[in-house]
């Protein structure tokens, strides 16, 4: 794996850790357990009783059961979560368990107080991922995620247009759209999505005049219809690629490129992916130098960060977006790597080999 070395003091300012936690090793070496609070959103419980899908909340729990278990596996750490009724996971996580908004948001909070660290997995939808994070920076508790401003960023598919484009990033134009003026008829096809949108919610493959209208509906069945935007259509393979960025800058690892399936209803819907995906050498080798471009030009992007690309069919990789988070294809990583992922993160004093994956293939 590729190793990048550059200048710390860019990404300094922009971490809000307690002192022990600038240096990861020193986590590591603090008398007694370090304590990680790992929350991911969607069963922690803060939406208990609401209608969540059954495959949303099964990616969920996979998230947070294969990084909780990572994390259990560094020398001298322990984790906490919260988790709706209903739900289990290995015994060695301490669990908390909580029914609905008002119970969870006062869990989270009081075990701010009980924890070193937090790793908050949740959408950037409404800003719940930002929301979170900036909670976690305003206790003084130090933070496992991007920060708050590259969430932002990375969750405003429309502003990350506009970023990318500036500095020369091949990425998908977007645009805003006002959904009651549909687009001329050779502009057709367009994939309209939310502009702060996750997981492919409300994400549609518009080719005619019936498409547009039913997909108009739905956003306004969702009250979303001011927070739209509209890109080309653009044929092509659907990858991923997941970047393992250290705490304090020092790092970034681009992890192997990953094929997405995605289903062909016309809603994107994620359905797994396979790792490593099936691209010519050249192809690669362009998609992580454009990760390497995203990582420098982004500042804050830390831990660990999915980025998905498009390999059009003229052989181009263009940016889709970029998941300042813990995503799915997590699962499926660990499972090629002979290390642990979040070594890299924290600056372990055990550190991670470079020939840390196997030659294997794997389906998630």
């Amino acid at each position: 794996m590729e190793n990048v070395e550059f200048i710390i003091s860019q990404f300094s300012f922009l971490f809000q850790f307690p002192p022990f936690s600038i240096a990861g090793s020193l986590m590591i070496e603090r008398i007694g357990r370090v304590r990680i609070f790992v929350t991911e959103y969607l069963v922690s419980g803060a939406l208990f009783g609401s209608v969540v899908s059954s495959s949303m909340r099964r990616e969920g729990l996979l998230m947070l059961t294969a990084v909780a278990e990572d994390i259990l596996r560094l020398p001298g750490y322990s984790v906490v979560t919260s988790l709706e009724p209903g739900l289990s996971l290995p015994p060695e996580i301490e669990v908390v368990r909580c029914r609905g908004a008002a119970e969870e948001a006062s869990a989270f909070r009081g075990i701010l107080d009980e924890v070193d660290a937090v790793l908050v997995i949740a959408p950037e939808t409404d800003g719940v991922l930002a929301s979170r994070c900036r909670i976690v920076n305003e206790a003084g508790v130090a933070s496992w995620n991007c920060s708050v401003a590259a969430i932002e960023l990375c969750g405003d598919k429309l502003q990350l247009a506009r970023y990318l484009k500036s500095r020369n990033i091949p990425t998908i134009p977007t645009t805003a759209v006002d959904l009651t003026r549909p687009p001329p008829i050779e502009s057709l096809p367009v994939v309209l999505k939310p502009r702060d949108g996750a997981g492919s919610c409300l994400t549609f493959l518009v080719r005619n005049q019936n498409e547009w209208e039913h997909a108009v509906r739905l956003f306004q069945s969702e009250s979303a219809s001011e927070n739209c935007v509209m890109q080309p259509f653009v044929t092509g393979q659907a990858l991923s690629v997941a970047v393992n960025i250290s705490f304090d800058g020092a790092s970034i690892e681009c992890l192997p490129i990953a094929e997405q399936h995605l289903s062909d209803d016309g809603r994107f819907q994620y359905l797994g992916g396979a790792i490593p995906a099936c691209i010519r050498v050249a192809a690669g080798d362009r998609i992580r130098q454009m990760v390497f471009a995203i990582c420098h030009s982004i500042p804050g992007l830390a831990g660990y960060v999915g980025i998905d690309v498009l390999l059009t069919s003229a052989g181009e990789p263009v940016i889709v977006e970029i998941n300042p988070r813990l995503t799915t294809s997590y699962v499926g990583y660990r499972q090629l790597c002979s290390g642990l992922l979040p070594q890299q993160w924290i600056g372990s004093k055990d550190k991670v080999s470079k020939d840390i994956w196997n030659s294997d293939s794997i389906e998630f």
